[in-house]
């Protein structure tokens, strides 16, 4: 229980400091780390099992490592991997297996419902979006053109055939990739990239072409010697993903068995 409250109250704060603030704070993820270790310290002196803390450590370390390599790869932010390795030190186990097999599958899928509705709603506030989606739509239209017959014609046929209606299901939400592929394409160009002056830059910001990592005031200093305009990019406030992941998890196990069974 001690876990769950850690690994759950620790990713929360971090998911709204990201979402209200763009930034988390290294302190949350690192003391996430520090009690979860103690606590399994503690609990497997006054128990005689060390099985929990060695998997604490080695889910946790396995977690980090995977999470910075996305990283590295400027697909995730510092946080996003700190945060994830936090909760697998904070619960390496739950009803009695590896947490991390039920939810690291459930993860992926509440991260895609969450970019999906994240998009959306950035569309609906900014609506010049919708009209540059139409408009890359009609120049793709060669593209887009079979997808909604396919789509159709893959539900239509689950439903003469139940044993395969989930399969064909998840078929028919797949021919939408290509479409929701254009629209992130739009919200990447012209929502999360923008061209400021350096004076306007603040410590936080992240520009084109480093790592999800914000400015320093020394590095905005060094900047404003060498430019006068930057363009600062934005992405998906993810770490709210984590929590909602965790939650989901604990209540339903792995999605994943859902979704295939």
């Amino acid at each position: 229980m001690i876990g769950i409250i850690i690994a759950f109250l620790g990713s929360f704060l971090a998911g709204m400091w990201d979402l209200f603030t763009t930034e988390v704070p290294d302190d949350v993820p690192y003391l996430m780390i520090f009690f979860s270790i103690c606590y399994w310290f503690v609990s497997a002196v006054i128990t005689s099992n060390f099985i929990p803390l060695f998997f604490s450590l080695t889910v946790g370390t396995l977690l980090l490592v995977i999470g910075l390599i996305f990283y590295h790869f400027r697909q995730w932010g510092g946080a996003d991997a700190w945060i994830l390795a936090a909760i697998g030190y904070a619960l390496p186990f739950y009803n009695g297996k590896l947490f991390i097999i039920d939810y690291i599958p459930t993860f992926f899928i509440v991260a895609a419902a969450y970019t999906i509705a994240y998009a959306l709603a950035l569309g609906f506030l900014n609506r010049f979006v919708f009209k540059e989606f139409m408009k890359s739509a009609r120049n793709n239209l060669k593209l887009l053109l079979p997808l909604p017959i396919i789509f159709l014609m893959i539900l239509i046929f689950s439903f003469f055939d139940a044993s395969y209606s989930r399969m064909l299901f998840l078929l028919a939400l797949a021919s939408l990739m290509m479409p929701f592929w254009l629209y992130g394409r739009i919200i990447e160009k012209q929502v999360f990239r923008k061209k400021i002056p350096v004076s306007k830059l603040k410590v936080g910001d992240v520009i084109e072409d480093m790592k999800w990592i914000g400015l320093t005031a020394e590095e905005i200093k060094d900047i404003s010697k060498k430019k006068k305009y930057v363009i600062v990019k934005e992405g998906i406030r993810f770490v709210p993903a984590f929590p909602i992941a965790l939650a989901v998890t604990l209540i339903y196990g792995n999605l994943l068995y859902m979704v295939i069974l």
